[in-house]
């Protein structure tokens, strides 16, 4: 398979302009290495930069797919924030409930996850165990 074959996919990434790991989409690469992305909050293209916490990704020594390894540091956070937030609560998501930082919600589709960020006035970012979702709440 060609190496540009990741080029257009999803990664987790450190986003220079949120300053926080959100999914970002590949827009170049430099043989086995990601060189830009696109944070997929912002819409910005910026170098790309290991989640933070994370190494840069090692060159490829299975047949894993790339979407696989996105997948499983997505989860890995998911996994990570659910149980640094063990305690709290579990809200039913609605487009008009009220939601906190580290509020753990569930919703019909993507089911639990956990607010990693508030956007003003009235979205917030929920990470999910396979994906992280910008979605509509009622504000604060």
């Amino acid at each position: 398979m060609p190496r540009s074959s990741t080029v257009a996919k999803e990664v987790l990434a450190y986003c220079t302009s949120c300053k926080m790991d959100l999914s970002h989409i590949v827009v170049a690469m430099k043989g086995d290495k990601i060189v830009k992305a696109q944070c997929k909050t912002c819409n910005k293209e910026h170098a790309y930069k290991a989640p933070k916490g994370a190494k840069e990704p090692a060159k490829k020594k299975s047949k894993a797919s790339k979407a696989e390894q996105t997948s499983s540091s997505i989860e890995a956070e998911w996994e990570k924030l659910m149980t640094s937030h063990k305690d709290a609560p579990v809200k039913g998501y609605t487009m008009k409930g009220k939601f906190l930082l580290g509020d753990k919600l569930k919703h019909p589709s993507f089911g639990e996850g956990i607010v990693s960020r508030l956007i003003y006035p009235n979205k917030i970012e929920v990470v999910f165990r396979e994906d992280v979702k910008i979605m509509i709440y009622g504000g604060q």
